[in-house]
């Protein structure tokens, strides 16, 4: 029987179409999703009979394991307890995206623990599992419908060309699956990368959509300071930190990004563009240090997801971050160790903002090791 083909150009309320993809997967059937790389196959995860069909669809030969789909990388630790810090950090920047990560998946505290047997032998039968956030609307609204992984393959008989279309699946698997839905052509027309995380260590399996050059400079440490305009504070709390953590990691400066390091700042009220306050830049040049082509920025959402360490100059920062992005806490800080306020120079005169700049060379290097860890 010919699978059911829903058409999604020109719908404006999906709900339908989402009620109709979670029904089809909880009764077990299989059905085909659009992602930015190529058209997949789906099946509950969980689902001992869907799994085996899909297996037996797709003609998988035993042992070539099924990547498995979440909504979002939130839903990471439920399942990969222990991601490891570069596999959190490019869960938190590529996901939803065309990267499938590879880790260790027999953790007894898995969600996956709890899976059949036979599912396991089918998502991961060497004990480690392909796992990846699709960058598609419909795709990412009916996976946290859901609730739960699915198992997502590529739409086409093993050892045929990935499809790109509605069209192309239902030539190779028309008759196969339940449920197809028509998204138009992918839009990067290509696999995702496929990256195996061991620990602190990655391996490359398969360069896709994003490059080992992007990867690279994905996997870098992003220090970011936060105040209020992104004039005076952080503008200094940056520069400081980049010749502390430079004296550490004996090296310049300028070499930090080769060393795996990115030091930001930004304002929760920034205006785009403004430069560094004078005082300011006078400050820091007696350090050594310069300020003249700061430009300010305000907060962002990629900016919070993309920081691995966020430090703010004054608990009203802290606030105001944590009222937009509550889940940002773990990595959220006051500079001051002992979580006092650094005040706002802005204003005063040079001695102000010379003992605003002292008191925050101060705290960063009371942090500096913290900081210097990858």
């Amino acid at each position: 029987m010919t699978a059911n083909i829903i058409t999604m150009q020109g719908v404006t309320n999906f709900d339908e179409i989402i009620r109709q993809s979670v029904a089809c997967m909880r009764q077990g059937g299989l059905m085909v999703l659009p992602t930015e790389t190529v058209y997949g196959i789906a099946a509950l995860a969980s689902n001992e009979s869907a799994v085996k069909r899909l297996l037996e669809v797709k003609g998988r030969r035993e042992g070539q394991a099924l990547p498995v789909a979440i909504a979002g990388y939130e839903m990471l630790s439920d399942y990969i307890p222990a991601p490891g810090v570069l596999g959190l950090r490019l869960a938190r920047r590529c996901w939803p995206g065309p990267l499938t990560l590879v880790f260790d998946g027999t953790a007894t505290e898995s969600q996956f623990a709890h899976y059949p047997q036979s599912v396991h032998r089918a998502i991961m039968p060497d004990g480690t599992i392909g796992m990846r956030v699709p960058n598609c609307p419909i795709t990412q609204a009916i996976l946290t419908e859901l609730g739960e992984p699915i198992a997502l393959t590529s739409a086409n008989l093993s050892g045929e060309n990935p499809a790109i279309t509605a069209e192309e699946v239902l030539t190779s698997l028309g008759d196969k699956v339940d449920l197809i839905l028509d998204g138009g052509e992918s839009d990067l027309k290509k696999p995702s990368t496929v990256i195996r995380v061991e620990v602190d260590t990655l391996e490359i399996l398969r360069e896709g959509a994003i490059t080992s050059d992007t990867i690279e400079k994905l996997t870098a440490k992003i220090i970011l300071f936060v105040c209020t305009g992104n004039t005076c504070r952080s503008p200094m709390a940056e520069v400081i930190c980049k010749k502390l953590l430079a004296e550490r990691l004996q090296c310049s400066p300028d070499d930090l990004e080769n060393c795996g390091y990115l030091v930001l700042s930004a304002g929760v009220a920034a205006n785009p563009n403004d430069g560094a306050s004078p005082m300011a830049r006078e400050v820091v040049s007696t350090y050594g240090m310069c300020l003249e082509d700061h430009q300010s920025q305000p907060l962002t959402e990629t900016l919070i997801r993309f920081a691995d360490q966020i430090f703010v100059l004054a608990r009203n920062h802290r606030e105001a971050i944590l009222s937009f992005w509550p889940n940002v806490d773990m990595r959220l800080h006051v500079l001051r160790p002992d979580g006092g306020d650094i005040s706002d120079p802005i204003g005063g005169n040079y001695d102000v903002y010379e003992r605003c700049a002292n008191e925050i060379e101060t705290a960063i290097a009371a942090r500096i090791v913290s900081i210097a860890e990858v």
